[in-house]
């Protein structure tokens, strides 16, 4: 996959890499806080679709709205993920 770069609402700058978090952080994505220089989400690359999107959501969803505690954006996203399945979006290449 390709790296992707957004700026968040204050300007912020991310790249989105599609590589696994350090296992010291026993997860499947990261997103680096808004204030350090060159913020990055990684995402774990060999994630299936369902998880790939839900995880890309909540990394998005922090490098949005920092402050959100885990645990809200962590119940967010899967719903976000499965209401955009349902609404017909999918992967490319997975038709």
């Amino acid at each position: 996959m390709e790296n992707i770069k957004f700026s968040n609402c204050e300007g912020v700058e991310y790249e989105i890499k599609w590589r696994k978090p350090h296992r010291s952080y026993n997860a499947d994505g990261l997103c680096c806080n808004p204030q350090v220089k060159d913020p990055k989400i990684l995402i774990d690359p060999t994630l299936r679709e369902n998880r790939t999107l839900s995880v890309l959501i909540e990394e998005v969803t922090h490098a949005f709205f920092w402050d959100i505690p885990e645990k809200d954006v962590r119940k967010f996203a899967p719903r976000l993920a499965k209401i955009i399945k349902k609404a017909g979006w999918a992967k490319e290449g997975s038709d």
